[in-house]
């Protein structure tokens, strides 16, 4: 994959060279950790290609790059890191720029932007291209802690800090990283995203300071080990039950986070809950138009997000992209609405193809062999409220299709989720007299969840289900509204 250049490709059908910050990265930690174990020509060797490296990064991952932030994050702790092994002050001048410019990219709320492109954009309803539990937390905020570590900038460590502590909320009690509002949702794993390196050598050392952080890098651990089999770390948590092979991608990632968080030292640790533990009952995040809810053993997203990752989208209209049960664990998990492969080296096919579905639950109708649902609604609106029996939230959306396309009669539906300890209510009116072409699909993970149709029909046996991202099988509904456009759905758990 090597180029002329010094730059290196990300696979024999790609152009992007990007992928050479984490090669150089890697290198140099080798070279730092266990060059001992080189001769002095293979040590000249490592360091003549490292070289090549950082001159190829010096002139290429600038700000004014088109690449995604994680890319200028972690080129800011490459240049720092290369700065100090060749004792060049331009690379270090350059991984301080980089990194300043990476930290101005948050929110208000803290959640780090520039996961898409442009990196800074900003859609009709103000939201940004942010892939919170996958990107973010497993490469960009990695990156810029061990840049302000290894450079000993305070402030930028401070502010590092302050953004973890935004994130930590996402990480769900099972140490899953939720993923199902971020823009590059069609890589997510449950555990993180298929091709970064993951939490554990940051939140690792930052848990030195503050136990919480080191909690979370346990926590995330642990999922890695439920989702590994013979030595390698599956794509999603029944990938392996499913059949479905694993991608070595995946291991090399995380065994190489693992060995640098094992080089910096793994402390003992008090353990501590995390902020998922006792959440917020509702919080909303106007950067991904999003409401989350929890009452009791239950969590829940429902996103209206109306940005999206240059083909691929991720749950909105006012779709619940997530809903979490303590004793349950994931009961709707929403990585992409499909199973396009908008990186096809970077993605799985599934071995059975034919019970791989979108994970997201949604009002839908087919007109014209095109299919017009609310999940691709990027003007849905949502609203909520916190009732004395737990948060209640509710959306008005049409039907569209994925390029958003109406149909022949425009299509308009009321759902409203009422969150109580005992259950999860979802109601839903059709405004229109074509409520007999339409259907509420109702995909639920897992065998733990029982579902009471109040209102409406059910119009076929569940089908089995298995959704490619992040990878659990479960069941199909297929709900009829009643003659009136009416339909509402109890989900309980034992």
């Amino acid at each position: 994959m090597r180029c002329a250049d010094g730059g290196f490709r990300n696979d024999f059908k790609s152009e992007w060279k990007g992928v050479t910050v984490f090669a150089a990265i890697a290198l140099h930690d080798a070279l730092c950790f266990h060059g001992d174990l080189l001769t002095a020509q293979e040590r000249t060797a490592w360091e003549s290609r490292l070289a090549e490296m950082g001159r190829w990064l010096f002139e290429n991952l600038t700000e004014t790059a088109h690449a995604y932030l994680n890319y200028l994050a972690a080129n800011a702790c490459a240049m720092t890191l290369l700065g100090s092994y060749f004792s060049n002050g331009d690379y270090k001048a350059l991984g301080a720029r980089l990194a300043a410019f990476c930290l101005e990219h948050a929110t208000e709320n803290g959640l780090i932007f520039g996961e898409g492109s442009p990196r800074d954009a900003v859609s009709p309803k103000g939201c940004r291209p942010i892939d919170v539990g996958g990107y973010n937390v497993e490469e960009t905020l990695p990156c810029l802690s061990r840049y302000a570590l290894a450079s000993g900038d305070q402030k930028a460590l401070n502010v590092c800090r302050k953004l973890w502590h935004a994130h930590l909320p996402w990480m769900l009690p099972d140490g899953a990283w939720d993923n199902s509002t971020g823009t590059r949702a069609f890589k997510w794993t449950y555990w993180g995203s298929r091709t970064a390196d993951g939490c554990q050598a940051a939140l690792t050392e930052l848990g030195k300071d503050e136990p919480v952080f080191a909690e979370a890098a346990w926590r995330n651990f642990e999922l890695f080990r439920r989702c590994t089999f013979d030595g390698l770390l599956f794509g999603g948590p029944e990938y392996h039950r499913n059949g479905e092979p694993a991608c070595v991608h995946h291991t090399f990632c995380h065994a190489k986070v693992l060995a640098a968080a094992l080089e910096a030292g793994v402390p003992a640790f008090e353990r501590v809950g995390l902020p998922s533990d006792q959440p917020e009952m509702l919080k909303y995040y106007p950067e991904l138009d999003t409401f989350r809810a929890a009452c009791g053993n239950w969590r829940m997203d429902v996103c209206g997000c109306d940005i999206s990752y240059p083909g691929a989208r991720h749950a909105a209209g006012g779709s619940i992209s997530l809903l979490w049960h303590k004793t349950a664990g994931p009961l709707i998990a929403v990585g992409g609405t499909d199973n396009t492969l908008r990186e096809p080296h970077n993605q799985q096919l599934s071995v059975r193809p034919e019970t791989c579905r979108s994970g997201c639950p949604r009002v839908e109708t087919l007109g014209g062999g095109v299919v017009f649902s609310q999940q691709f609604c990027t003007s849905a609106r949502l609203s909520a409220r916190l009732l004395s029996e737990g948060p209640e939230i509710s959306v008005k959306a049409a039907l569209c299709s994925e390029d958003g396309a109406h149909p022949a009669e425009d299509i308009a539906c009321l759902l409203e989720y009422r969150l109580t300890e005992d259950a999860l209510c979802i109601s839903g009116a059709v405004e229109q007299p074509q409520a007999g072409r339409v259907r509420y699909v109702l995909p639920l993970l897992g065998d733990k969840a029982q579902v009471r149709i109040l209102r409406g029909s059910l119009h076929c046996a569940p089908a089995p289900m298995f959704n490619l991202s992040p990878g659990f099988l479960g069941k199909e509904y297929s709900i009829l509204p009643s003659s009136s456009g009416r339909f509402e759905i109890k989900i309980t758990v034992d």
